[in-house]
């Protein structure tokens, strides 16, 4: 009599599903047994065997023929719910079938047409594809609003009182005198327009005054606050990030391995999403959540603003399929560190047609034990893979490496360390290539950053999204569409030099340096003393004022001393002078 076997260990099932199974085969089992007795009855010379499985998840049936077996296999399979690749936690030795995905075709680098459009331009061209006037015009705008809202709280000796319209050309030129600063270094923002001798710069002067360039960075200001969303914690920075990561997306096409990772612009002040990370250089600041491509362009970034208040950004896993919305389904790598990855990102991420690598943290769900646990000595490994061929390996190096890829296998390649040859991991080697590009991002932005101390969040955070990662952005699709070397550091000096010089033909073409302060003297007249005395003309307007000019004439006294750089040589008595006309 042939023997079939029903295996259901190809089925992940859940304790609710075994209870439905016992009462499945209580019934099964019943209906077999009384076509046995109606069997033996008819017929001596067949007889069926049932064997009653002792345990509960295989059943053997044995039978004459197989029509008898057919609708009980059908039973069981419409009975029990069919489950997915995605839930399931059976791992066997790596095979190398890894689930393929479309194949990654879209163009990279910086776009067309700009790319043929900026082939001889310079520096500032290219970061004007980043942060285009558009936003310049908003900003002022914004700046321009909020000065006014302002001036109706404050004091009224306040020099918010003597507070003139802004205009785009003038906030390039603002925060090109901001990049300078992260050049040329000095302790305080007055420093740069000192006439102390040690302190002094000539650079700054020409472009704005310093009261101009304080009271600008007063006001400045990217949204509206009264029509703002005050549940919404990032509201006075969001459009600014919003317009930021457009042009991020519509300039430059990422290549196919992408980096997801966070990076920490520094703040101690008080605000309610401040976060604490001991691993980072600045322990204190906010979270800002990035994805990048080789070299390290940044593609998109994202503000996280606390637990309570995100809808996207509440969980590792949601967080990069925000950041990775736009490139899903094209057959992307993402590599992504252990904060991030997971058995449920790798599931999701290959619906989408896209690959996941990225180091693993030993206590995520649905990993397998023999892998996790494992006590390997230096240079061996240990892999597992699961049905959908989403892979988890351990290598041992200095300490224990736990990876998880669903593009690579348990495969080896040799890579030169230190001038000797070592065997490492393909997946640890392509994650340490793609790993590259958020940790150049932060690298290239360090350099000569303009950031400085101040209490509004929202300031320091325009300002590095702004002159930071733009600026960077620029630099890259500046050196790869021109095919030169260029640093970082020349490139910002060139950078401010077109936007401080944005403006001044329109505004002032023949006299682009600001006048010279007037320094008045007091003389004394040549002559005999009783021909040459004059009224005070300070004192003798004030005692016009309050006594009338008959009196006046008696009460205000005489001098000799008079202001020779004024057109009607006015008379000052020394007290008068230096209190009013000095450096009027």
């Amino acid at each position: 009599m042939d023997i079939e076997t029903l295996d259901l260990e190809d089925f992940n099932i859940t304790q609710e599903d075994l209870r439905d199974i016992d009462l499945l085969e209580a019934s099964i089992f019943e209906k077999i047994r009384r076509d046995c007795d109606l069997s033996e009855s008819q017929d001596t010379d067949s007889e069926e065997i049932i064997h009653v499985p002792r345990k509960r998840r295989r059943i053997f049936i044995t039978s004459d023929s197989e029509t008898e077996c057919d609708p009980v296999k059908k039973l069981v399979t419409e009975n029990i719910p069919s489950l997915s690749g995605s839930t399931s936690q059976k791992w066997v030795e790596p095979k190398g079938h890894q689930p393929s995905v479309i194949a990654f075709t879209e163009p990279t680098g910086m776009k067309e047409p700009y790319a043929s459009q900026l082939r001889n331009a310079a520096q500032g061209e290219y970061f004007s594809l980043m942060v285009p006037d558009n936003i310049f015009e908003e900003i002022a705008v914004q700046t321009n609003l909020y000065a006014e809202q302002r001036e109706r709280s404050v004091k009224p000796s306040s020099r918010s009182h003597k507070w003139k319209p802004t205009t785009k050309d003038e906030l390039k030129r603002f925060f090109g005198l901001i990049l300078y600063m992260g050049l040329v270094k000095l302790p305080k923002i007055s420093l740069y327009w000192s006439t102390d001798r040690v302190y002094r710069q000539t650079f700054p002067p020409t472009v704005m005054s310093r009261n101009r360039f304080e009271i600008l960075l007063q006001n400045l200001h990217f949204t509206n606050n009264e029509t703002a969303d005050p549940k919404d914690r990032i509201c006075k920075i969001r459009p600014l990030i919003d317009k930021l990561n457009e042009n991020f997306e519509k300039h430059y096409g990422p290549k196919e391995d992408v980096c997801v990772d966070e990076t920490q612009v520094p703040f101690r002040g008080r605000i309610i999403f401040r976060q604490y990370n001991k691993s980072k250089r600045h322990k204190y600041g906010m979270k800002l959540f990035k994805l990048c491509t080789i070299p390290g362009y940044t593609c998109k970034l994202q503000l996280y603003a606390g637990k309570n208040n995100e809808v996207l950004n509440t969980s590792p896993t949601k967080v990069v399929m925000s950041l990775c919305d736009h490139i899903l389904s094209l057959g992307h790598t993402v590599s992504t560190d252990n904060w991030y990855t997971s058995i449920d990102l790798a599931n999701q991420l290959l619906d989408k047609d896209t690959h996941l690598v990225g180091t693993l943290r030993k206590n995520r769900k649905g990993l397998p034990k023999a892998v996790v646990e494992a006590k390997l000595k230096p240079g061996e490994y240990i892999a597992m893979e699961n049905e959908r061929g989403i892979c988890v390996l351990k290598w041992k190096d200095k300490r224990d490496v736990l990876m998880l890829s669903t593009k690579h296998s348990k495969g080896f390649s040799k890579v030169t360390k230190k001038g000797r040859t070592i065997r490492k991991p393909r997946m640890i080697i392509a994650y340490n290539k793609a790993k590259g590009a958020v940790d150049m991002s932060d690298q290239m932005t360090a350099y000569s950053s303009p950031l400085r101390k101040t209490v509004k969040w929202y300031k320091k955070l325009g300002i590095e999204v702004i002159l930071n990662t733009a600026v960077v952005n620029g630099w890259i699709m500046y050196t790869e569409n021109k095919k030169v070397k260029e640093s970082i550091v020349e490139y910002r000096r060139q950078l401010v030099e077109y936007l401080v010089d944005s403006g001044k033909d329109s505004e002032n073409p023949e006299n682009t340096e600001r006048p010279k302060r007037l320094k008045h003297q007091l003389e004394k007249r040549e002559g005999n003393v009783r021909n040459t005395r004059r009224f005070c003309s300070v004192c003798y307007k004030k005692n016009t004022a309050i006594l009338g000019y008959k009196i006046a004439k008696n009460k205000t006294k005489k001098v000799a001393t008079y202001c020779k750089e004024c057109p009607n040589e006015p008379y000052f008595c020394l007290a008068c002078f230096n209190k009013f006309h000095r450096y009027g």
